[in-house]
């Protein structure tokens, strides 16, 4: 697949096709960074990234036999290096079913196995069983990023190893360094651990010094301010110049028994279709109080355009700060529909951030599609209707954008009236605020939904006030 370069990101990592922008967010429309040659019809996602010396790293877990971790680079002169395996699972050991989840990060490293000197770690998950049960985290060292050679045994194991045996055991990690300290944090999901804590899930934090010893676990606060909770499967990144941890996480997937999915025999969906980004103080982070995150933007199909978006990772510097990148955060994630075999590496970035996006109104072939995020290409702007804020404020309700069959449509509902949702498209607000005017829901014959500012509808059905955008 050839790629057209059309947005730098960071060093001039390049995206494919076109673009479409939520103010702070920038998606390709429905369209993957790359297809992975290596295995063209196989599964790809929980993608790590680090950007050096002009060059992006990306490891990601894809299907070999079972899941692999896989491996390619970008840089602007010679662009996508050829995807590969790099690790696999070892015969007869540990985790002899899978790897997969890396999270790549640079130091200096010794191996205890061999005695010799790494300038890279990955931490994977790895597992002994088809279920995937009992999964343990492990270590690989490296000199080049591509080479890896394992530590023998697992350096991370679940909590309760006897629960451990019939759930997901401790993985999916993800790593960063504090400048100015010694060694690193990895965070890890770990499903065993005491359940029906307030203001925390399953997620904790070590520090290592080495790379392979651990500290105690720190439990990881898992609720945010706009009522969302941080999740397992999350990557986190570090800002110096703040001080503060960044997480991108994955929030509830459609109930497939309360709103319309692609796949209706699964219940939930297959994977989420969106994703949260929020901030927290290392320090209140590592208090062991339930601190509460505070939402940074919302990254789902309103604005990707895929079905499903989920198992998401920073673009990080080699030590896992996001600072050099700031204030532009990209994430990668994959995207896809409900069977594993459609997901493919994609990636949005969010610049620097603004707290309201226009909504427009396009027409095309379908019908009509109201939206701050993404429209088909076959879509054209008919018109724009004022902006909507991005993150909730007080007086505000979360507009969803929607879909049924063709039939595009925004709607007060978080269950988008049993229809399938793509995610909020902004907040509007509920009563009139000086700089601002009405919003209506219209209907164009049986099924052809837009929004206007006309309570007559422009001569078509008025299906009631949706609330008042701004100016």
């Amino acid at each position: 697949m050839k790629l057209k370069p059309v947005v730098a990101l960071g060093t001039a990592l390049a995206l494919a096709g076109p673009l479409s922008a939520r103010a702070a967010w920038t998606a390709s429309e429905g369209r993957p960074l790359f297809t992975n040659e290596a295995n063209p019809r196989g599964y790809n996602y929980a993608p790590s990234l680090i950007t050096e010396n002009g060059t992006t790293d990306i490891w990601w877990c894809g299907q070999g036999k079972t899941d692999v971790i896989y491996h390619r680079s970008y840089n602007a002169q010679t662009g996508f290096s050829p995807a590969q395996v790099v690790f696999q699972p070892t015969p007869g050991s540990w985790n002899r079913q899978y790897v997969c989840d890396p999270s790549v990060i640079k130091g200096s490293f010794t191996n205890p196995a061999d005695g010799q000197h790494y300038a890279y770690a990955m931490y994977y998950s790895g597992a002994d069983n088809l279920p995937g049960n009992n999964n343990q985290t492990g270590l690989a060292f490296s000199n080049d990023k591509v080479t890896w050679i394992g530590h023998p045994s697992p350096v991370i194991a679940p909590l309760n190893p006897v629960v451990a045996q019939t759930n997901y055991g401790a993985g999916q990690p993800a790593s960063f360094a504090v400048g100015g300290q010694p060694g690193h944090y990895v965070f890890v999901t770990d499903l065993t651990g005491p359940q029906g804590v307030p203001g925390f899930g399953d997620l904790y934090v070590r520090h290592t010094a080495d790379g392979v010893h651990f500290d105690a676990p720190a439990r990881v606060p898992n609720l945010a301010t706009d009522g969302t909770t941080i999740n397992p499967n999350s990557d986190f990144g570090y800002d110096a110049s703040s001080g503060e941890v960044y997480v991108i996480t994955g929030l509830p997937g459609r109930v497939c028994a309360q709103v319309a999915c692609k796949d209706p025999a699964r219940n939930p969906d297959r994977e989420t279709y969106q994703l949260g980004l929020f901030k927290m103080p290392l320090k209140a982070l590592l208090s062991g109080k339930p601190v509460r995150w505070t939402p940074s933007g919302y990254l789902n199909s309103d604005v990707t355009g895929f079905y499903l978006n989920h198992s998401p990772g920073f673009q990080r510097d080699p030590h896992g700060s996001l600072t050099p990148f700031l204030p532009a955060i990209t994430v990668f994630y994959a995207g896809g529909d409900p069977y594993p075999g459609t997901w493919r590496i994609a990636t949005a970035t969010q610049s620097v951030a603004n707290d309201r996006a226009p909504l427009k109104r396009y027409l095309g072939p379908g019908g009509h599609w109201v939206t701050t995020g993404y429209a088909a290409p076959d879509f054209a702007p008919e018109a724009t209707l004022g902006s909507l804020f991005l993150l909730p404020r007080p007086s505000t309700a979360k507009l969803m954008s929607c879909v049924a069959g063709t039939d595009h449509f925004l709607s007060r509902d978080e269950q988008c009236e049993g229809q399938t949702p793509l995610g909020q498209t902004g907040y509007i607000s509920e009563a009139p605020q000086p700089g601002s005017h009405a919003l209506f829901r219209c209907r164009a014959g049986a099924h052809d939904h837009f929004v206007s500012r006309d309570k007559s509808c422009e001569g078509q059905t008025n299906e009631g006030l949706l609330g008042y955008a701004l100016d």
